[in-house]
């Protein structure tokens, strides 16, 4: 049957059966039984039309008038069926004139097709408008042509995709600030970058950076654009102190913010910009229109928060990086490096301007004293106020640096006569002999100076440093608190190292060495998890000399490689009566020494070593420093990857001192960072050391590296470390150095 004489038909009622039907003549009877079945059929015809969702008209074409329509158009146009049947498609049709639709309805009944698909908008009664998709077909009925529209609403479909179009602009304009986000150096770069991406992302007409100000209760607007700039005092409660203090962002109207000119805003968004354990800032944005900040834009607006803040601690990390890479992390004073550079520019200077220079060499006199007696957070205070007093006795234009520990050197340029370094000597002894309040108490300390000078003791840096290092010795040698010019004469200092050489060549014939361990530990369990070996020296007359007096002698003589050899040596023959004394054994990390990286044969020879004991080669760990790696990266990477090849894992000693790349240390077959004993100490006093702690724990973490923190001497700490999940650590907490018969005890107290 034709589709539309169900539906022009469905409007009469039904024809109930004669009571006689069964008394007409047959032929009468299949008729009204032909017509009661084709009245059913129309109505469960009209049942299932009006069940549809969509909206199905019929159009008079002639007359412009509605035939008839399903419930749907009733319920979605909000019209009631005599409303609707008293008006035409033009009544509800606003997007297109009543013309345009004659010429419309023209075509299609003179078109081949006499169907066609288009995007029009209805109108409902209570004035709102919606889109909707339709299919127009064009049917010939007796009493003239008539139009089937079947319309879909597209309101949903519409903000489906306008809400995919947003989250597409959104993640569009995060990927592109999280890309920046990588290159920048300068954190008001980066800022400038955020606000950009939240910009373009919400369509903000005003986005803004707030700090906290240099005052309580003060706040900075530090970059942004659709406000004016000013610092000001802020009332307690305002919406950015609320967010400061809050994990959840604020989302309110501009007159929640404390700024006068943001009350024209209908809506504001605040979200805190964190750093460490503080809050940095916070982004805001405002648009004049009323409820425009919900859960999609608040999310775009957490994510871009977030990006910024992992910038900025990224940028925080880095400067402080490069500021270790120059200046001593305690006292702020230059460090050898930075200090070498300087002493080179001021001797190519002197060497222009012809005036004598400088160098003076001084080392504290009975430090180890302080340390032993007061503690090294005691030490640390009085190395910090010794550089104070060097800084304060000499010129601006002179330059004050830590050679390591006691040391430090100050070089002076553009003297008046070589012996007016004598007068800033005596200056600076009597300043250091000035009392010092430590832990309560006053305490002096005196020192020891040498002097030497360009151009009559040397011609460069290391060789004037070395003058004045062995001058000093003298000094000391001489009663110490007091100074000594260096001399062509061997000093005390040079035939006391002399012998010390002497004396370590037979120690290793003499059997005088043995390996003390200090155990590590697993943060998590608490048990220890391996150890580390290092070396002793058993002397006749002087008992156990400290490793810092005759280790840089092992160095300077090249006796460092027979004695690293005989340290793995020794080492897996400790591991071997371990296991035959029935016990788990520990795997040992062993340092290697700049001298012994430098052998071309270095694998081969650590691989046969381990070999000939008989030992499991990944009980052995071998720690290297960053500076090491740096000094030849490529012969580096060939012996550490052989090592690794026979199964010894690699460790970095003393990560963080020499500002290399954790990305590029992942061109070196590493398994594990330990992180510097100066960073862990300071966590809890320096932001920027726990910055630095926690960034290198993620970074580390991101590239697959263990990592074991060193010196760790308090619960606070060793908690520190492992809320940021460092896996292990050592130090005094756990336990000292020890001989190997000691180090099976402890494992099993833990």
């Amino acid at each position: 049957m034709d589709l539309i004489a169900p539906i022009l038909l469905s409007s009469s009622g039904p024809r109930p059966a004669s009571q006689a039907s069964d008394r007409l003549p047959l032929a009468i009877r299949e008729g009204l039984q032909r017509s009661q079945d084709t009245e059913a059929a129309l109505r469960r015809f009209r049942t299932a039309l009006d069940a549809s969702a969509d909206m199905v008209l019929l159009i008079d074409i002639r007359r412009h008038r509605f035939i008839d329509f399903n419930e749907s158009v009733c319920k979605q146009l909000g019209f009631s069926r005599d409303e609707l049947m008293r008006t035409g498609p033009g009544h509800i049709r606003v997007d297109t004139p009543n013309e345009v639709l004659d010429r419309e309805f023209e075509d299609l009944v003179a078109s081949t097709m006499r169907s066609d698909f288009a995007v029009a908008t209805y109108r409902r009664k209570d004035g709102s408008t919606f889109p909707v998709e339709v299919r127009r077909t064009v049917h010939d009925t007796p009493e003239g042509p008539i139009l089937v529209v079947a319309a879909r609403d597209l309101s949903e479909r519409q903000a489906a995709e306008e809400r995919q179009a947003v989250l597409a602009r959104y993640r569009e304009a995060l990927a592109r600030f999280g890309q920046e986000a990588l290159g920048k150096r300068e954190p008001g770069e980066l800022v400038a970058e955020a606000i950009q991406a939240v910009a373009e992302g919400l369509g903000a007409e005003a986005v803004l950076y707030v700090e906290p100000g240099p005052q309580p209760g003060e706040l900075v607007l530090r970059a942004g654009f659709g406000y004016q700039s000013e610092v000001m005092a802020a009332a307690p409660g305002n919406a950015i102190e609320t967010a400061f203090s809050s994990s959840e962002p604020f989302v309110g109207s501009g007159s929640a913010l404390p700024f006068a000119w943001a009350r024209a805003y209908g809506s504001a968004a605040v979200v805190a910009v964190r750093g460490d354990n503080t809050v940095r800032g916070a982004l805001c944005v405002l648009s004049r229109a009323e409820d425009a900040y919900w859960a999609d834009e608040l999310g775009f607006l957490r994510t871009a928060t977030s990006l910024l803040s992992t910038g900025l601690q990224r940028i925080d990390g880095e400067r402080r990086l490069a500021y270790l890479a120059q200046f001593d992390p305690l006292t702020g004073l230059a460090n050898r490096t930075l200090l070498a550079d300087r002493f080179g520019q001021m001797i190519a200077q002197a060497k222009r301007s012809g005036r004598p220079l400088s160098v003076l060499f001084i080392d504290l006199d009975d430090f180890k004293l302080v340390n032993d007696r007061l503690g090294h957070a005691a030490g640390d205070l009085l190395l910090c106020q010794v550089a104070l007093r060097l800084q304060g006795a000499v010129r601006a234009g002179d330059t004050v640096g830590r050679i390591s520990g006691d040391e430090f050197a100050v070089v002076l340029g553009d003297l008046a006569s070589a012996e007016d370094a004598a007068l800033v000597a005596q200056k600076i002894l009597e300043r250091l002999a000035e009392p010092v309040a430590l832990a309560g108490e006053q305490t002096f300390v005196t020192g020891s100076v040498g002097i030497a000078g360009f151009p009559s003791d040397g011609h460069d840096v290391e060789t004037l440093l070395g003058a004045a290092d062995a001058a000093m010795y003298r000094a000391k040698q001489s009663g110490r608190n007091g100074f000594e010019f260096y001399t062509t004469e061997i000093t005390q200092r040079t035939r006391a190292r002399a012998q010390l050489a002497f004396e370590l060549r037979h120690a290793l014939e003499r059997n005088e060495f043995t390996l003390f361990y200090q155990p590590k530990f697993d943060l998590a369990s608490g048990k220890a998890c391996g150890a580390e070996a290092l070396l002793r020296w058993k002397h006749p007359q002087r008992g156990l000399v400290p490793p810092e007096e005759f280790i840089p002698v092992l160095e300077d003589t090249g006796l460092i490689v027979q004695v690293g050899e005989w340290v793995i040596r020794r080492a897996c023959e400790d591991i071997k009566a371990w296991i035959a004394a029935g016990e788990q054994p520990l795997p040992v990390a062993v340092n290697l020494s700049a001298r012994q990286f430098r052998a071309r044969d270095l694998d081969n020879r650590i691989r046969a070593l381990v070999a000939a004991a008989g030992v499991d080669p990944a009980l052995i760990e071998l720690e290297i420093t960053e500076s090491q790696l740096m000094q030849d990266p490529e012969h580096a990477v060939r012996i550490l990857r052989s090592l690794r090849d026979g199964g010894i894992r690699i460790a970095i000693d003393d990560f963080g001192t020499g500002y290399s790349s954790l990305a590029y240390l992942t061109r070196f077959p590493v398994k594990a960072l330990k992180i510097d004993r100066s960073f862990v100490a300071d966590v809890f006093s320096d932001h920027a050391d726990a910055a630095i702690v926690r960034t290198i724990i993620e970074m580390a973490h991101q590239l697959g590296f263990t990592v074991i923190a060193e010196g760790v001497e308090t619960e606070r700490q060793a908690a520190f470390l492992r809320q940021f999940g460092c896996e292990q650590a050592q130090g005094f907490l756990f336990a000292p150095p020890m001989p190997a018969a000691e180090l099976l005890s402890v494992r099993r107290l833990h």
